[in-house]
């Protein structure tokens, strides 16, 4: 019987025809490639109907308890007295229980889903129907925000958070969860007070056995303390030498148990004669104090002056009041980033290259032991960011600062109609010509090093970690500051004049595994490897996108609402045509020009650069523009999947 009806829930479902909604079976008669890709978009186009099927399971069980529960309610408004035996409500999540063969928790987990989608935050549920967030998202944004307990602040916050996550392109769940956690924390500080104060007393440790003679002990503490244990364990393992035969999960093991027991830590590789591991206590001691943990805010937000929420780097947005808090602490160290030293007020730029930013004057100059910035000025709007270093027993901390220049444009006053490096926008004019329109009064200039154009100012640097605040490649959450800085169309070391520039329109960090696969793949087809883009819209939001396997997915810079000072902010290499290939010969002394010979990643560069030359060529609109037009006939349309 069981498989009678399992054989006919399977054959309704054969009977539907997905292909409208992507679900297209690679052609067989295609080349291995065409199919690798034809799958994917299967793949992916079923991965978003879940979250459409969800929506429909979440709308039906809360039309069952509407009905279910539509006699309690008529009784409860009419003040008669209740004498059910059981409670009306336990009895429909045991009939959900029943019908999805879950657990009380799952169906009770289930139920109280299906209530957030139709009374708490309806219009946050209805991106499930459009396949814009998982199902998996919704859950945690939910969860996330159940702390609140104001009908009205619940509405602003289902407004907030489906125009966040609408516009904030592919994202992981951690992302949609840090999403939630900010625009708590600015429509109702108390609740997020309450929430904290709440996990204050969660603090604990506790101790679990696992199969297999395991067992495992979970400390819980404050994110910034947490933080710097688990980096301070880092920098254990990191002096055993290479032959050590553990896993880096077994190091980190050793380590901290180690360090809780007051044991020795030693590599355990087995010819100590050659052995090179420094695993001293002098030399731990010393890495320990090298530790740094980082948080970002508004500077008027560390004065009091408002409760804007910060980002603690490897955790996400913190409370104003906990910013503060580490400030406080004996051990902090406050210091100023002056983005005046990349936001330069003008309303022309000087013709320039990709390469290099146009010369500062010795009192601009980018890097950080650089003077004052052009022509201070008295700003309301500052940002600051806030770091912490430490090893066990020594905890400094840094926050920063960041003026806005004056004469910033708004994003009602942005300019139209800009040239973009390589015609990457629908609707910008094409390759060498001028933009019509006013120029924007700010522009980003000064990123690079004078002495090294390929190394960024640390201006520069600590804007691009705090901005995207984790890997850029979707899904991967590794910290900003444990990532590499990557130019996203690669500087150039063989044509310098060819290759992408230093600047936040090509910066974005990556970890190191994907910082690998990025540079490595695609070195006899960039279109089979990973290619990734980066620009700079005109509100001055920064996206980056990634195409693997033709596919390409979309990203907003997580942390944009922690610089307002970048609203409407246009980059100088968007300002005017990129620059052609340098011509063959010598480059300058100061790295720029010419063009040298070589082998290997050098090659395989110039291969990528000619091949991103020639699809910008090839087309009028790219990728990204065609990804735009689906959304907004989306959005026009505003029906569910075709299926």
């Amino acid at each position: 019987m069981t498989i009678a009806m399992s054989d006919e829930f399977a054959s309704r479902w054969a009977l539907v025809d997905f292909g409208p909604a992507g679900m297209a079976a690679a052609d067989e008669a295609e080349d291995a490639k065409s199919q690798c890709h034809s799958w994917m978009v299967y793949a992916e186009a079923a991965w978003r109907g879940q979250a459409y099927l969800y929506s429909r399971q979440l709308f039906a069980i809360g039309q069952f308890l509407d009905l279910e529960l539509a006699t309690l309610d008529d009784r409860v408004c009419a003040g008669t007295e209740q004498k059910d035996l059981l409670d009306p409500y336990a009895v429909a999540v045991d009939y959900v229980a029943i019908a999805f063969a879950g657990t009380q928790r799952a169906a009770r987990a289930l139920v109280a889903m299906a209530v957030a989608a139709s009374e708490r935050l309806p219009k946050t549920a209805d991106l499930l129907r459009r396949t814009v967030i998982s199902p998996e998202m919704f859950e945690k944004v939910v969860d996330r925000t159940d702390i609140i307990d104001d009908h009205e602040i619940v509405a602003q916050v289902d407004d907030d958070l489906a125009d966040t996550l609408a516009r904030a392109g592919h994202i992981s769940e951690k992302a949609a969860e840090r999403i939630a956690d900010r625009i708590v924390d600015k429509r109702d500080a108390d609740a997020n007070k309450k929430r904290r104060e709440k996990a204050q007393r969660r603090k604990n440790v506790t101790n679990r056995d696992y199969p297999g003679g395991l067992g495992g002990i979970n400390i819980t503490a404050d994110a910034e303390e947490s933080r710097l244990a688990y980096e301070a364990v880092e920098v254990m393992i990191a002096g055993v030498c290479p032959n050590d035969p553990r896993t880096r999960g077994a190091l980190r093991s050793a380590a901290a148990i180690a360090r809780l027991r007051k044991l020795p830590f030693t590599c355990a590789c087995t010819d100590k004669e050659t052995c090179t591991a420094s695993q001293g206590e002098e030399e731990i001691s010393e890495r320990q104090a090298r530790i740094i943990v980082r948080a970002v805010c508004q500077k008027s937000t560390l004065a009091g002056a408002d409760d804007d929420p910060g980002f603690l780097d490897g955790h996400g947005p913190i409370s104003a009041s906990h910013v503060r808090d580490l400030a406080q602490r004996p051990d902090a160290l406050v210091r100023d980033l002056d983005l005046d030293k990349l936001l330069t007020p003008r309303m022309t730029l000087k013709p320039c290259t990709a390469l290099a930013p146009e010369p500062a004057s010795a009192d601009r100059d980018g890097d950080s032991g650089g003077g004052d910035g052009p022509a201070r000025h008295d700003a309301d709007e500052q940002a600051a960011a806030l770091t912490a270093r430490t090893a066990f027993r020594h905890v400094s901390a840094n926050a920063s600062t960041a003026q806005r220049a004056e004469g910033h444009v708004s994003t009602a006053q942005r300019a139209e109609g800009h040239v973009s490096m390589g015609q990457r926008a629908e609707g910008r004019v094409s390759t060498g010509q001028r933009a019509e329109g006013p120029v924007p009064p700010v522009f980003l200039t000064g990123t690079a090093q004078r002495s090294d154009p390929y190394r960024p100012t640390e201006a520069l640097d600590v804007l691009v970690r705090a901005l995207f605040g984790t890997c850029t490649v979707p899904g991967c959450n590794r910290p900003a500051w444990n990532c590499e800085l990557d130019h996203c169309e690669e500087f150039d070391h063989v044509c310098p004049a060819s290759g992408g520039p230093t600047c936040l329109c090509n910066l974005n960090p990556k970890c190191k595994r994907h910082h690998l696969l990025k540079t490595h793949l695609g070195a006899s087809n960039p279109a089979d490897g990973w290619v990734d883009e980066q620009w700079i819209d005109d509100d001055g939001t920064v996206w980056t996108a990634i195409t693997v396997h033709g596919m390409t997915f979309e990203t907003r810079a997580a942390n944009q609402w922690l610089f307002p000072q970048l609203a409407g902010v246009r980059c100088a290499h968007q300002a005017q045509a990129p620059p052609e290939p340098a011509p063959p010969g010598p480059a300058g002394a100061d790295g720029t020009g010419g063009c040298r010979t070589g082998g290997g990643l050098r090659v395989v560069t110039e291969y990528k650069h000619a091949w991103r030359r020639a699809l910008r060529l090839r087309s009028g609109t790219t990728e990204r523009a065609r990804l735009r037009r689906i959304r907004e006939r989306a959005a026009e349309a505003g029906g569910p999947p075709p299926f």
